[in-house]
């Protein structure tokens, strides 16, 4: 299995990521745009300040999230020997990508995990090499490639 294809999919993923979040911003867009003249219940105004808190939040999730996938791109045709940021790691089990976080999902009968630099795990996988052992959870696997 290739590099650029499991990367690939991961950005097949955040793409999902991006168009679910951009679904809500509109949504909430939606839902804070009331006109004084169509409401008589003076709790609408309430429910219209918290929906437009909700949509800048969600505006600020598609900002990061559409950073990550450019980030994405740069790490695509970029190899490594060790496990760093942008690293893709392949175990018995499942790949290891490094560098955002995406929900879980498999991809040629393999799981595949995404860790954020900010994930405490990060820094105990950091600069591990072929043939280490490595712990995700309670299952210890062992380093086949890294690309």
């Amino acid at each position: 299995m290739s590099k650029n294809e499991v990367v690939s999919k991961i950005i097949e993923e955040q793409k999902i990521v991006i168009a679910n979040l951009e679904n809500s911003v509109s949504r909430y867009r939606t839902a804070s745009d009331i006109d004084e003249h169509d409401s008589i219940d003076p709790e609408d105004f309430s429910h219209q300040e918290e929906a437009k808190d909700m949509q800048l939040r969600y505006e600020q999730m598609a900002i990061q999230a559409k950073n990550n996938l450019e980030v994405l791109e740069s790490y695509k045709n970029k190899n490594y020997s060790t496990i760093e940021a942008g690293a893709l790691v392949e175990t018995e089990d499942l790949y290891l990508f490094l560098g955002i976080s995406i929900p879980q999902f498999t991809f040629n009968g393999k799981n595949v995990i995404t860790i954020s630099e900010q994930a405490l795990i990060f820094s105990l996988l950091k600069d591990k090499a072929v043939g280490e052992k490595i712990a995700i959870g309670k299952i210890e696997n062992t380093v086949l490639s890294i690309s």
